[in-house]
């Protein structure tokens, strides 16, 4: 009987989690929602001609106590075709296919991510091979919400 328990306690000390969750009472939570137009990106060279593209965000949330224990997190806003909201957490890489007024389509992936430090995200809109449409009414227009946890 004494085998049988042991055995029970060294495989209940197996299947049990270590994770540990926590519960923080006081966290000041606060969000900002930005409409990003073509017009509001800025290219940013990375190599001869190619170049992705930058916004940045002046969020006055963020102060050095964020940038030292807190969180910032952002998501991009989505609409079905029903006009259903969704948003999607950054960084996120989509497929895309345009054809940009050409005769054939272009495959390609974009990505979209993001870093930032006091009062500032920036936020980085990448296309596979660095090409972005050098035409800036072909630039994204999207929102953008922006979580800070202090």
């Amino acid at each position: 009987m004494k085998r049988i328990i042991i055995a029970m306690l060294a495989a209940m000390a197996f299947l049990t989690s270590c994770e540990k969750y926590y519960y923080t009472e006081g966290v000041k939570i606060k969000q900002y929602t930005y409409n990003v137009t073509n017009k509001d990106w800025d290219k940013v060279e990375v190599m001869e001609n190619g170049f992705n593209l930058m916004v940045q965000l002046d969020v006055p949330a963020i102060t050095s106590s964020v940038v030292n224990k807190g969180d910032v997190m952002v998501s991009r806003q989505l609409k079905d075709k029903a006009g259903q909201i969704y948003w999607t957490p950054l960084p996120v890489v989509r497929a895309e296919a345009e054809n940009f007024g050409l005769d054939d389509q272009i495959l390609y992936s974009t990505y979209l991510d993001y870093e930032w430090t006091v009062s500032t995200v920036y936020v980085y809109f990448t296309a596979t091979d660095f090409f972005v449409d050098p035409d800036p009414k072909y630039w994204p227009d999207m929102v953008l919400k922006v979580t800070v946890m202090e």
